[in-house]
């Protein structure tokens, strides 16, 4: 529950709108992203010395104090000290220990509202939604609640197999458990009319999402989503096997479609705008090309929206230059010897290592350049201009040539990737790399079994930010981390430890 200002005369005496900006600006609306990361490291409460999710500073004296469901150091300083008012580090809102209340005002909030507006880069480390203070007492009188605690397995659900549909279940469960998309599904931002919802692919991911926290332990049936898909993507209809990334890809865009036509946001394609709905500001980054001209030098820039990031399953020392790594041009290498291509382990970095080195690009694949006007030699490199929040990347394990086969090399991929080095500004400027708004956490694997006739897709989740678990469609299996590690990845979703807000 909030209150007003004027209820609340312990807020009027010490926090004055000169008072409350300052602590905005040294402690929540960092002007840089080194700046902020930071302070987030030097912000721990004095008296367990911890980082904490519910962390505040006192307004009067600038101590640093955390508080839990379980115990508040907050209260320890307010017994000790009688100062009643404190800001929270997260948010920049105003708390009141003697009303136990946090503080409301119309006065206070535009200066919280413009100290944010104000700065341009920030950034703050991404945390899932915890109740406020305010919230607790309510929330323990719901008989529906659901909290995961350490242990617990709400969350954890299987889903059945409606006739190869493996492919379907990896892909839906590693964006079940994307803490992101979580939190904007049950979030109540997605509305629909009633004529609507049947057909509606988000209406459906809403209850996937409240069917997954339900629970309950018997695997879900994914029926009606299979049928939105094959009614909404003709090329996936039928009992076919499909391929777990092309079904990715074409998930997102019908999902995209719902919610730009829902909320009437820009989508992109009448202006250089990006789209705005729920699902570029989470999945889509800026991949940018640099064609330069042998002859002149000349170098011309081309920035493309990307959903995933698809590499070659090759060192960068380790094949034939001309193989063209990108997503967004797809086409892959001549064929090459294939003892060489299924020996020895590759790491991630010498996949991204490939993928944003020059390529050159010789005379059968000439460039028209815009300053010479005729077509020349020249060197393509791809970087990426900006990264998502949630990044997909995608492992080429299946090589079209003269007959499709897999590629089963061994992939060491870290549970902690840098993505700073393969960005343009990085590449442009090394000396200028920040490493603050490249690191990601890995939260999804997904694997395929088999061989490209005959396979099968499992996959790994990471829940509750703590224990990984295999999936096999009905079947859930806690795992340990070497287990993901030495699993043959085929996508591996990451999510930024720091989030910019623009």
């Amino acid at each position: 529950m909030n209150v007003g200002y004027d209820e609340c005369q312990h807020t009027v005496e010490v926090c004055t709108s000169e008072k409350y900006k300052l602590l905005l600006d040294c402690f929540v609306s960092g002007s840089s992203s080194k700046e902020l990361v930071l302070r987030s490291k030097l912000s721990r409460c004095g008296k367990c010395n911890e980082s904490s999710r519910w962390l505040f500073v006192c307004v009067e004296c600038g101590y640093f104090a955390c508080h839990s469901s379980t115990s508040s150091h907050v209260n320890l300083h307010y017994a000790a000290t009688n100062h009643k008012v404190y800001m929270d580090l997260s948010k920049g809102h105003l708390l009141c220990m003697k009303c136990e209340m946090f503080v409301y005002c119309a006065e206070l909030e535009q200066v919280r509202m413009g100290s944010q507006s104000d700065k341009t880069g920030r950034v703050a480390a991404f945390e899932e939604w915890e109740p406020s203070i305010p919230e607790i007492p309510l929330l323990t009188r719901s008989s529906k609640r659901r909290r995961i605690k350490s242990g617990s397995t709400v969350g954890l659900r299987g889903l059945t197999n409606l006739g190869s549909t493996c492919f379907m279940s990896c892909v839906l469960q590693s964006l079940l458990h994307t803490p992101v998309l979580r939190e904007f599904f049950l979030s109540e931002q997605h509305h629909c009319s009633p004529e609507e919802r049947k057909n509606c692919l988000a209406c459906e991911m809403v209850w996937l999402f409240q069917e997954m926290l339900s629970g309950k332990k018997n695997p879900i049936s994914p029926h009606k989503m299979l049928h939105l898909v094959w009614t909404q993507a003709r090329a996936l209809a039928g009992y076919d096997q499909q391929d777990a990334h092309e079904f990715f890809i074409n998930y997102l865009d019908l999902l995209h479609h719902h919610l730009v036509k829902e909320h009437g946001v820009s989508n992109g394609t009448s202006s250089r705008a990006p789209c705005t709905c729920a699902i570029h500001q989470i999945f889509t980054g800026r991949m940018q090309s640099d064609l330069t001209c042998h002859t002149c030098r000349h170098t011309s820039e081309t920035v493309d929206p990307f959903w995933d990031v698809s590499v070659d399953l090759v060192s960068s020392d380790g094949a034939d230059k001309a193989s063209d790594s990108a997503s967004v041009c797809s086409s892959l290498s001549a064929e090459s010897d294939p003892s060489e291509e299924d020996s020895g382990s590759v790491t991630l970095e010498e996949c991204l290592d490939r993928f944003t080195r020059p390529e050159r690009l010789g005379a059968e694949a000439k460039i028209r350049c815009s300053n010479c006007g005729i077509p020349q030699e020249g060197t393509k490199r791809l970087s990426l201009k900006r990264v998502p929040i949630v990044v997909c990347i995608h492992v080429k394990r299946f090589r079209h040539s003269k007959k499709t086969r897999k590629l089963s090399n061994p992939l060491e991929f870290p549970f902690e990737l840098d993505l700073s080095p393969y960005l343009t500004s990085s590449i442009r400027n090394p000396k200028q790399i920040t490493e603050e708004v490249g690191l990601y956490r890995l939260f999804a694997v997904v694997n395929h079994m088999g061989t490209y006739d005959s396979g099968h897709y499992i996959n790994y989740i990471l829940h509750a930010g703590e224990q990984w678990f295999r999936c096999d469609d009905t079947y859930l299996t806690s795992v340990p981390k070497e287990t993901v590690k030495n699993s043959e990845a085929y996508m591996l979703f990451y999510q930024k430890k720091v989030i910019e807000y623009l």
